[in-house]
């Protein structure tokens, strides 16, 4: 497997968009608007097996701290450490930097399990019903 910067190309495949659908479970228009309009400002990393992306992580290293926006694996690939290798490579991309993600219930476990430590965070409109949670990788977790 190979872990690398995704190209736009690549951010155009069938592949991602059913990952971005994971990620984030909206309609066809947003996914396309996301795909054309927001993932181009971000570093998109993702695993490539085979040829095909199996994985990314999305983040915005502008922000501060670091954001991640979006992170997905395959169903097959859940439970493999493969996300968590996906958020080794931002922290490998950026050492002593904090990384920062919003999550829900479906995730939260996986970012606890991997070193983030997390708070409450506000209700997200799109999802009113859904708790939220901050949650912060500080340099040095592993």
């Amino acid at each position: 497997m190979d872990f690398r910067e995704l190209t736009e190309a690549d951010l155009q495949t069938p592949e991602l968009r059913a990952l971005l659908w994971l990620a984030v479970e909206v309609d066809d228009a947003q996914l396309t608007r996301i795909i054309e309009e927001h993932l181009p400002r971000l570093t998109t990393v993702g695993a490539v097996d085979g040829g095909s992306v199996v994985g990314f992580v999305a983040y915005d290293k502008q922000a501060s701290p670091l954001t991640i926006e979006y992170i997905a694996t395959v169903p097959t690939r859940r439970g493999t450490g493969l996300g968590e290798s996906l958020v080794r490579k931002v922290q490998e991309a950026h050492p002593g930097s904090d990384i920062f993600a919003e999550t829900d219930d479906d995730a939260i476990g996986f970012y606890r399990r991997i070193g983030f430590v997390h708070r409450s965070a506000p209700r997200d409109p799109r999802w009113p019903d859904r708790p939220r949670y901050a949650c912060t990788l500080s340099p040095g977790t592993a």
